[in-house]
């Protein structure tokens, strides 16, 4: 019997999967869904077809794969916001201005994934139906979370929570729109005013 190793069946991968989602994601992000081709996949990832479609599966699937992974990483970044900016309105206010240093920054300039991907797709994707709806109820829990912290009634939390929601929902969409620097402070400023109500209640 020969002491050769036995050699591996199949070809090994010549490439890391994280690293081809992440290029994969910033593609998406760039394109959107509709407008990136499955020749856009392949020569985003360097993953010829055959092994594309072997690895990741249909395009409706690898959009599936690339938005609930965007989407666990943008809730654990928010939920650490929301650990580290501590109690109260002040604690509001540390969160949206960063929020506001992220949304001016980087990659983040395209918005959220999910939000666009949202109003592209109407909120739903096969293999990962109800994104949309999805996203929103995690945004809103971490975002009560931050209000709770602030005091006041449970009428006052659950209406301040949605108010949170939807200011920072239309954040995404200015930024995904082209909205500038400037347009996105006056945005903040506004909420920054309205924030600073809630400490009469």
């Amino acid at each position: 019997m020969s002491d050769a190793p036995a050699r591996p069946r199949g070809r090994p991968r010549t490439f890391d999967e994280e690293t081809a989602l992440d290029e994969l994601t910033a593609l998406f992000w760039r394109k959107g869904y509709s407008q990136t081709s499955v020749a856009d996949l392949v020569e985003s990832s360097g993953v010829h077809k055959p092994s594309l479609y072997r690895i990741f599966g249909s395009k409706e699937e690898l959009f599936a794969t690339v938005l609930r992974r965007y989407m666990n990483t943008r809730i654990e970044m928010f939920g650490q916001l929301v650990d580290g900016v501590g109690p109260g309105i002040e604690g509001i206010h540390t969160f949206l201005s960063l929020l506001r240093d992220d949304v001016v920054s980087g990659t983040s300039r395209h918005g959220c994934l999910l939000v666009a991907s949202s109003t592209e797709l109407g909120g739903t994707t096969p293999g990962f139906e109800d994104f949309g709806p999805a996203y929103r109820d995690a945004v809103r829990r971490f975002t009560r979370r931050l209000v709770e912290r602030a005091g006041g009634s449970e009428e006052l939390i659950a209406q301040r929570t949605e108010l949170l929601v939807t200011w920072m929902l239309g954040l995404d969409v200015t930024t995904r729109g082209a909205g500038d620097e400037a347009e996105i402070d006056r945005i903040v400023d506004a909420m920054h005013a309205t924030v600073d109500t809630w400490s009469t209640d």
